[in-house]
């Protein structure tokens, strides 16, 4: 195994690319932000923008993590991770809000969801985090 770069947040940690994941994300420029850097780091990525849609393609299609967004129009990421969950969907989901209380988190998680991060966050963060999602 060659040395990693200087600059890889995660040495030794190599991310398992072309694995496809469902990003629901609402705000055109965070959306376009994270669906370009993964998809700069090798990930397919699928990008709903209403909870609708997010529901609606993982019935339709298999992901290997879905990266949602708290708080969505006309339904909350709270509720669209619990119809994912009920639709039988077995990925990870990893909540991304700017709501950060106990109780965010406390429903997150008894929604179904695998992990929770508050924004704004760090790129490398991110991807440490949907590297110790798919590899856990």
């Amino acid at each position: 195994m060659s040395a990693p770069a200087a600059s890889d947040p995660y040495p030794g940690i190599r991310l398992t690319h072309a694995q496809r994941l469902l990003l629901v994300e609402d705000d055109p420029r965070v959306g376009s932000f994270i669906a370009q850097g993964l998809r700069d780091e090798g990930f397919d990525i699928d990008w709903a923008v209403t909870g609708e849609d997010a529901v609606a393609r993982t019935r339709a299609g298999q992901y290997d993590l879905v990266l949602l967004d708290h708080m969505l129009p006309g339904r909350s990421g709270i509720e669209v991770a619990a119809q994912i969950r009920a639709g039988g969907t077995g990925a990870p989901i990893l909540m991304l809000t700017a709501r950060d209380a106990p109780e965010d988190r406390r429903a997150a998680f008894a929604a179904g969801a695998n992990e929770f991060m508050a924004k704004p966050f760090l790129f490398d963060d991110l991807l440490g985090r949907i590297n110790a999602l798919l590899n856990g």
